[in-house]
């Protein structure tokens, strides 16, 4: 499977199973603010070819980088797209641990709020299904850089270009999408055409 197919294929996935369109801000987000478009990666980031698509992808953009030494992001969003990476980097015989950070700190046990088998110190990258402002990813962000660890970059499945991608940005880590929402609206203007 070429790079340039798996990347329209998910584009596909994600268009006609996660993404909802309506002409009037009906969809509430996380936020609290009303919105015209609701995109649920989960439909996708759990199907099976999905998740294959998503991990391909994402490790297209990160085997180059030097000792990545973890994937994941703020639970449940990142979950299946942390894992993804893994398996396929696996796959690839370049494997990256997967990791959670979790709301809050566990309440039993150790309780830790960082979930993997990661070494102290380690570099990670973290992915994000929607970016909107931005805010869990950067609570994510900073969890991770008080339990000793090194940010190095966010991937996200979506930008909805709300101003998230800068913010994430100015806590000095490279932000990056693979959709933005200007894809996703290309297509339901094709579509209505």
């Amino acid at each position: 499977m070429s790079f340039y197919s798996s990347r329209e294929k998910l584009l596909d996935l994600l268009f006609h199973r996660a993404f909802r369109y309506s002409e009037e801000p009906t969809f509430k987000l996380t936020s609290g603010k009303m919105s015209s478009f609701y995109i649920d990666c989960k439909k996708v980031s759990l199907d099976p070819e999905g998740a294959y698509l998503i991990g391909e992808e994402i490790f297209e953009r990160i085997s180059a980088m030097e000792e990545i030494g973890g994937i994941g992001g703020m639970t449940l969003g990142a979950d299946p797209i942390a894992t993804a990476v893994s398996v396929v980097s696996f796959l690839k015989k370049k494997p990256i641990p997967a990791f959670i950070v979790r709301k809050e700190p566990k309440g039993h046990g150790s309780g830790q709020q960082v979930e993997g088998a990661l070494k102290k110190g380690a570099k990670l990258v973290v992915v994000e299904d929607v970016v909107t402002t931005g805010g869990s990813t950067i609570r994510a962000v900073g969890v991770l850089r008080e339990a000793g660890y090194k940010v190095t970059k966010v991937i996200s499945l979506i930008d909805r270009k709300e101003g998230g991608g800068e913010r994430i940005s100015q806590e000095k880590v490279e932000f990056e999408s693979l959709y933005t929402i200007d894809d996703f609206m290309r297509l339901v203007r094709l579509q209505r055409s």
